[in-house]
């Protein structure tokens, strides 16, 4: 009796301040006067993320209930405050025009114990701009159409693998397929790895991407709480990053790195790019060499973070897209007579100009990339107080900010009937009567994606093979209307997008 007398006395009070700190936690946009939406343990204004709803679901609802009425409103991951903006000009005035506070993204990474998350995506301030400053000429056009021929071999091997499906008769699922098709070729351009997905070898780097992209409930509240206690998670000496993926990334840069260098290999890949920076300390022979070097961990933790922005992002805009070809007739025809009377003016080929002189396929990857845009939200941190007008406050420091892609790209005041697929939208003349910032799939301002270009030759490319020689109708499986799979990270259509298919006589 006396024990739990004693076991009492001693925890009642420790639930007593636990309770009292996170009923105040909650309190903090009340205190402020800011509109806001409740929070609640375990996951803050997002209860039921991940299991019940998908995030941009419940995002979407919330600017649809508040953009009337405010430019921004309160929330909380977790515990911690997040500002969910609203208005466009806002948006316009954190990505780029006061991006000089708003330039971290306030991502977990702790360099000391979790090096493959020390990538350029996730560090901060200084190191993050010696980093986009090395990189971004990896991303030139020059560079990138370097390692086209390597995405171009492994096009043919894409369109041979629905050659199966034909036969047997039998729908495919083309996110299955197109996932492949990104698994090897980032495996090639990023890691020289042959991964063979395509051809159905079963690929250690596929289950990794599974893992990455579609963490378990328990993962993602995990990351959560990274995210909102990472001073202390940091001390603690955690980590993001699974033991055995980190071994694995390592495992394989290192000894293709060492490979090459001791037998004096170059491949045309991002890889070579990357260790270019190591020995010589610049991609740009103009460029001068600064002090701060560029490591071997760096090349890892670079190569990881072109495996994790290129991989899944890239397959799911391109699955997407050919889900919407095949549900519309009209659209996938005129596509083809593009991509058709293009190569005629190309030898037949798919080449590099080719892909560009194809527009309205262009306009098809951008309004899959509107209507299922692959991630879902933008995130900022205001490294200094900020004055909001609307509600009329100050950001404190360290306050995150969030911006609703998915929701903004749903609005109907900048996309009438949204939830209809129009690659006309991307016509020249309907973007320029649009606010410059009602499309964020790559974010904006000098911290967007590095990597916009090749994500984007990328999946016209793989539109122009597919729709080259093979057509596409919806099957019965695929579930309409579609919704995202609410345990999914990434934009991922709940039950699959099942597509049937058949040759196409080229020409016809």
């Amino acid at each position: 009796m006396g024990f739990l007398v004693t076991t009492l006395c001693l925890v009642l009070p420790v639930l007593g301040l636990l309770f009292f700190y996170v009923r105040r936690k909650f309190s903090y946009w009340a205190d402020r006067n800011v509109p806001h939406v409740p929070g609640s343990l375990p996951l803050g204004s997002f209860n039921g993320m991940g299991t019940k709803e998908h995030i941009v679901d419940l995002m979407n609802a919330l600017y649809v209930q508040h953009k009337k009425t405010n430019t921004a409103v309160g929330t909380f991951l977790s515990i911690k405050p997040v500002l969910l903006v609203l208005d466009l000009e806002l948006v316009k005035q954190i990505l780029v025009k006061d991006f000089h506070i708003f330039h971290d993204r306030g991502m977990f990474f702790n360099e000391r114990d979790d090096p493959l998350a020390s990538h350029m995506f996730s560090v901060e301030g200084e190191r993050w701009r010696f980093l986009r400053n090395k990189l971004s000429p990896t991303f030139s056009s020059g560079k990138i159409k370097y390692m086209f021929q390597t995405v171009c071999e492994i096009g043919l091997e894409f369109l041979a693998s629905f050659e199966p499906y034909i036969e047997r008769k039998e729908p495919v699922e083309v996110a299955l397929q197109a996932t492949k098709f990104t698994c090897d070729v980032i495996g090639s351009c990023a890691f020289g790895l042959t991964c063979n997905a395509l051809q159905g070898d079963s690929t250690e780097l596929l289950d990794i991407a599974d893992e990455i992209f579609n963490p378990r409930p328990m993962q993602m509240l995990w990351m959560v709480l990274l995210m909102s206690f990472q001073d202390l998670a940091i001390k603690l000496r955690l980590k993001q990053t699974s033991a055995h993926i980190e071994s694995y990334f390592v495992d394989v840069v290192k000894k293709t790195v060492e490979h090459r260098e001791k037998n004096n290999i170059s491949r045309p890949d991002f890889l070579q790019l990357l260790m270019q920076l190591k020995t010589k300390g610049t991609i740009d022979e103009n460029e001068e060499d600064s002090k701060e070097k560029f490591t071997m961990n760096d090349v890892i933790a670079q190569a990881f973070l072109f495996f994790f922005g290129g991989f899944e992002t890239s397959s799911k805009a391109l699955s997407f897209a050919l889900f919407e070809l095949a549900y519309s007739q009209e659209i996938q025809n005129k596509a083809r007579e593009e991509v058709q009377r293009v190569l005629s003016n190309h030898g037949g080929l798919i080449t590099y100009e080719a892909l560009k002189d194809m527009i309205y396929v262009e306009q098809i990857v951008h309004e899959s990339l509107r209507k299922y845009a692959p991630i879902g939200n933008i995130v900022r941190i205001a490294n200094e107080p900020y004055k909001i007008r609307s509600p009329d406050f100050t950001l404190e420091k360290g306050t995150m900010v969030m911006i609703p892609v998915h929701a903004v790209h749903h609005d109907p005041e900048f996309y009438p009937d949204p939830s209809r697929f129009d690659p006309d939208r991307f016509a020249p003349d309907a973007i320029s009567a649009r606010h410059s910032h009602s499309f964020l799939p790559f974010g904006d301002g000098p911290r967007n994606c590095i990597g916009m270009r090749f994500a984007l030759l990328e999946v016209k490319f793989g539109i122009a093979q597919l729709v080259s020689r093979l057509r596409f109708t919806v099957n019965e499986r695929t579930q309409l209307p579609l919704r995202y799979d609410p345990t999914k990270n990434v934009a991922t259509a709940l039950g699959g997008l099942w597509l049937d298919v058949e040759r196409i006589i080229p020409g016809k």
